[in-house]
């Protein structure tokens, strides 16, 4: 791998009251991108991306951070440079003192450098954590609730040849470029302060509270190149393009290119729906675009509407997963596109068809309804596990649910059927223990919930937590309130049984 450029992040925070921006929409009414970037409060670029019933969304999330990004591939590709300015507004009840970002190229198998801190153009305090995972910037002065910080960096990364660690989804791997969380990003602050620093084992990498992203991506001219959100301009000449993708309100943002990509395309509603694969493999790209066509129909009606115009299903390596979620855009393993393969002794195409169903339940629950996927795995995977046994219900009847249902207990068996608690973190669960607990016993908690709520109670119950929550954290406590008010009865013995025996 070729010695990596000494990056720079340059730090500059300003408080509110920036310089009146110009207008963005000049030119003829285009919006012109390089103006978008110097702009914050004018939020129009992101419109295109969300159904017409979401685009009131658009500011209505007062706080939220907005990410421009300035990305540039190299040749190679295996290196990256870019520039990164974040807004951040402090919504919380106290002053920060510090603000920190999640460095995930180091703990994903490849490198990001970083250098000269600045606050201000003067000189920053800088604390690097365990393996240089976080940093945290301390600030010249705390931000107070209300305030805004305005930040730019600058980062080079050297990205592996192999997958590394979390599931191996970083790097330019099989001539595929997979770019989980190559930029750095802020990650949610509570109770508990900073999540930042080493990535829990088992865990999905990012806990994020929802941003706007605007991305320009320059990149070799025969890339074919998908993100998290809509393209909102391009520009090509003989040896390279320069693309720009708005995505939010979105938990993160994410990249996935090739040059062998090729793309089978439908659309249900105002939704386009795009299913990349590697030549060859087009009928495994047909069966990913018709599951995730008929899933977000079936999820559409069960728990709201899908909220993008847009959403992408990509063939990529990965290691020990069958899938990945990111806000409007799934990474499929690319081993079960062959319909010749049978991993663990299931089809290939069984294995896709119930991988793909799962990703798309996650748009509801991780990607609006967010949680904290590395102390409370089992909100979105155990909750989504169930979602994804309603896909099979509404495609093929109670056989199907039923046909998938009995994955649930041959995961648990694994275990032995062992009564562990569905509700500890990632990292408390050892072996087989993480996918037979959360993906195994985990459901079954969720279908023994909707027998006890009554199957109608439990369904009015979810539709509702998916749209109260939507855009919003939620955990353990809103989850059993929320659906006790709807059985109108105590479910606590219930969740003492399953979820977290040691409370009573």
């Amino acid at each position: 791998m070729k010695k990596n450029l000494m990056g720079l992040l340059i730090l500059i925070i300003v408080l509110s009251g920036c310089t009146k921006p110009s207008n963005p929409m000049e030119n003829g009414g285009k919006p012109n991108i390089g103006d978008l970037m110097k702009t914050w409060d004018d939020q129009s670029i992101y419109a295109s991306g969300l159904i017409e019933s979401e685009r009131e969304t658009l500011g209505l999330l007062q706080g939220a951070s907005v990410y421009h990004i300035d990305l540039t591939i190299s040749d190679d590709l295996t290196h990256l440079t870019g520039t990164e300015t974040v807004r951040y507004t402090n919504r919380e009840s106290e002053a920060l003192s510090i603000i920190s970002f999640q460095l995930y190229p180091n703990q994903l198998g490849g490198k990001i450098e970083i250098s000269d801190p600045r606050i201000n153009g003067k000189p920053a305090d800088v604390t690097y954590l365990e393996s240089n995972s976080a940093v945290a910037v301390s600030l010249p002065a705390p931000l107070q609730p209300g305030e805004s910080a305005l930040l730019e960096m600058t980062f080079s990364i050297d990205l592996p040849g192999v997958g590394g660690g979390n599931y191996g989804l970083f790097g330019f791997i099989d001539n595929i470029l997979v770019l989980d969380g190559f930029y750095p990003g802020i990650p949610v602050y509570d109770d508990l302060g900073w999540h930042a620093g080493p990535l829990t084992p088992n865990a999905d990498t990012t806990f994020n509270d929802v941003s706007y992203y605007l991305v320009r991506v320059t990149a070799p001219v025969d890339l074919v190149i998908i993100g998290s959100g809509v393209e909102v301009d391009r520009k090509i000449d003989k040896k390279q393009q320069v693309v720009t993708f708005a995505a939010g309100p979105a938990r993160d943002f994410y990249l996935a290119a090739s040059a062998d990509f090729e793309k089978v395309t439908r659309i249900i509603g105002e939704t386009t729906v795009n299913s990349y694969a590697l030549p060859g493999f087009k009928q495994g790209a047909d069966l990913a675009l018709n599951t995730a066509v008929e899933a977000l129909k079936d999820f559409n009606e069960r728990y709201g509407p899908y909220p993008y115009t847009e959403f992408d299903v990509v063939s990529t390596p990965m290691q020990g997963a069958t899938g990945i979620e990111y806000p409007g855009i799934i990474g499929i393993n690319k081993l079960i596109y062959d319909p010749n393969q049978t991993i663990g002794g299931t089809s290939a195409f069984v294995m896709l068809e119930s991988t793909v169903a799962h990703e798309v339940g996650h748009q509801w629950f991780y990607g609006t309804v967010g949680n904290d996927q590395a102390k409370e795995p089992w909100i979105d995977e155990s909750l989504t596990q169930y979602v994804t046994s309603m896909y099979f219900l509404d495609e093929y009847g109670e056989s199907g649910r039923e046909s998938y249902r009995e994955t649930w207990m041959a995961r648990w068996e694994r275990v032995n059927l062992e009564a562990l608690p569905i509700g500890l973190p990632a990292n408390a669960y050892v072996g087989a223990g993480y996918s037979a607990i959360v993906y195994g016993r985990g459901p079954v908690f969720v279908q023994t919930l909707a027998e006890t709520m009554g199957q109608s109670n439990f369904d009015a119950f979810l539709l509702d937590y998916a749209q109260r929550y939507q855009w919003q954290i939620s955990g353990l406590e809103e989850f059993k309130t929320l659906a006790e008010s709807h059985c109108n009865c105590d479910l606590t013995n219930l969740f003492v049984e399953w979820v977290y025996p040691a409370r009573r």
